[in-house]
Formats: structure tokens, sequence, C-alpha cells
């Protein structure tokens, strides 16, 4: 089966594709006409793993095309490095808890000796064709399908460097050690100004993360309706904190709200949100094309789930 491919928006897939335009102009040709493959869909069975890419690609009248891409990976050392540093911030570890991939992060892996987006010198491509240099067009065509996959799964940049979010998380709480302690505040702002603080909302993509992390309550049989009821708070504070009529806040309830009623439909979402079904359906219409939902049947049998990647 090939490889969809979607366009690159923005963050961490983007800074993995735009590897590829420091290969040089003698790669220019290659990677012009491998990124035209992935558009098509001509690369298939895509792994991404602790320091390889590997997948196949076909064009037409022609026998596939095995291709590896080898990726540094941060050894012993260097991970136990990141992980004492790690240990002593709240931030980033608060981002790991919620599958969140954050600048802060990456700069802390990279003071260990672990860079989450190689230079292009590091990475070693593996061809079955007979191209000259190392960058060939199927080489070009699986690296940008990969900067697809982090694009939706920015975690895959852990693994690739040798961690997966679990092993690291694991090894977080293995440490022993306590997160820094909050510094003072600023000599500028003054005590109980709470308007000087700046604030930076942002929606959560997995609310009931923390209640996956630490087990059901006590008492509690079933957490799926605990769950539900978190996801919906969430996306109520979402919604407020980022003002009415917000797009981007009517777009992370809706998909909030789709992850909890797990498959729904444009009937079942309005009937929670007290929206329309015109508007329903245009924002799941609008999570779809950017391969954030998935869809079945037609009509209003129409369902969807929040996608995984």
């Amino acid at each position: 089966m090939s490889e969809p491919m979607v366009a690159v928006r923005h963050g961490w897939g983007e800074r993995l594709h735009a590897v590829l335009d420091r290969t040089g102009a003698a790669a220019a040709r290659g990677v012009q006409r491998g990124r035209a493959l992935a558009r098509r869909g001509a690369v298939e069975e895509v792994v991404l793993g602790s320091g390889t890419i590997s997948g196949r690609v076909v064009e037409d009248r022609a026998a596939p095309v095995e291709v590896v891409i080898s990726w540094p990976v941060g050894d012993d050392a260097a991970w136990k490095r990141a992980t004492e540093l790690l240990a002593r911030r709240l931030r980033p570890i608060a981002a790991l808890l919620e599958d969140e991939l954050t600048p802060t992060l990456s700069d802390e892996l990279a003071a260990a000796g672990i860079d989450l987006i190689p230079a292009v010198g590091e990475l070693t491509p593996r061809c079955g064709c007979e191209a000259r240099g190392p960058w060939c067009r199927h080489a070009a065509a699986l690296h940008t399908v990969a900067a697809t996959r982090v694009e939706r799964d920015p975690m895959l940049l852990l693994e690739l460097a040798g961690r997966t979010r679990e092993q690291l998380l694991t090894g977080l709480r293995g440490t022993g050690q306590v997160a820094a302690p909050v510094s003072e505040p600023d000599a500028g702002v003054e005590v109980g100004d709470l308007d000087a603080i700046p604030i930076h909302p942002r929606p959560v993509r997995h609310p009931a993360h923390l209640l996956h992390h630490l087990g059901s309550p006590p008492g509690v049989d079933d957490p799926q309706p605990l769950e539900a009821l978190v996801a919906r708070a969430a996306a109520t504070a979402w919604q407020l904190a980022a003002g009415e009529g917000s797009e981007a806040a009517d777009e992370a309830a809706l998909l909030t709200e789709l992850r909890s009623q797990r498959v729904g439909t444009v009937a079942s979402l309005a009937a929670v949100l007290g929206w329309s079904t015109q508007t329903v359906a245009g924002g799941l219409e609008a999570l779809f094309e950017r391969g954030e939902v998935l869809r079945t049947g037609s009509g209003d049998r129409t369902r969807y789930r929040a996608s995984s990647g």
C-alpha cells in the first residue's frame, strides 16, 4: 500500500523536510524528483525506528527499490545526561506527559548531545538504484514521506534518536530527582500584578492522559465516563481561553469531543457541543483535510474518529 502524502504545514515535519534543501546543487534535481514521487504516493512500507528510516519506492514500469536512511542515535551516556537534565525541568516533563515535543525539550536534548533534527551530513541514505551520489530521487522520496510522518507524530524523532517517549518517561521516573524549584518573579513584575504575567494558552491533545499515567482513582471501576468529563472540561477551558468565536478554539473543542466519543457523527457532536450541524460538518471537513480525523461511510451514515497520527 502506497504511503499517503500530505503537505507539511509547520513545526517538526517542516524542519526535517528542509534538511534536504542543504544537500547541495548536485543533488537538487534528485531531491526535486523525489518530492514529486512522494506526492504521487510512490513510497510504500515506510518504517521509522531507532536509527533508521526504511521503505521502498515503486515507479511506473520499474522494479521496486529498497531504501534505508541511517539516522544518528544517541548513545547510552548521552541519554543518561539527557535524563538527568530533563529530571530537573518541569516544562519538558509536562510536555512529554502531554505527548508534545517542544523546543525547550529539544534544546535540553541537544545540550546532552542528542540533536533531534540532524544535519544532512549526519544522514546516510542507501538505495538499490545505480544513481551517483547518496541523495538519489528514491532516498529523497523516502525522506519526504518521513517528514510527513513526523509532522503527524513528532515523538517519532525521539524514537529515531534512540528512545521512545515511554522509555524516556520510564528513565525519568527512575532518576529519583525532583524538578528545580520555581525561580523568583522578575524584578519588573510587582507582586500581585497578575496582568503583568504573560499567558500563552494552548489546547491539550490528551486531557485525560494523567488518568492513564496514574491509573484509575480509587473506587472507579469504569474510568471512561470520567475521561469524557475531563476531555469536555478541557475543551470548555480552551474555548474560554482562546475566546468565543475563535476558529482554533472551535476546532480544538470539536476534536476533543470526538476523542471523547471515540466514534461520532455530525449529529452526535452537534448535540453535545450545542452547535449547528453545518458548523460541525465544516469543522470536521477541515480536520479531515489536514489528516486529524478519519471518516467512513457516506451521507447520514458517515462516522468520524480522531486520527492516531
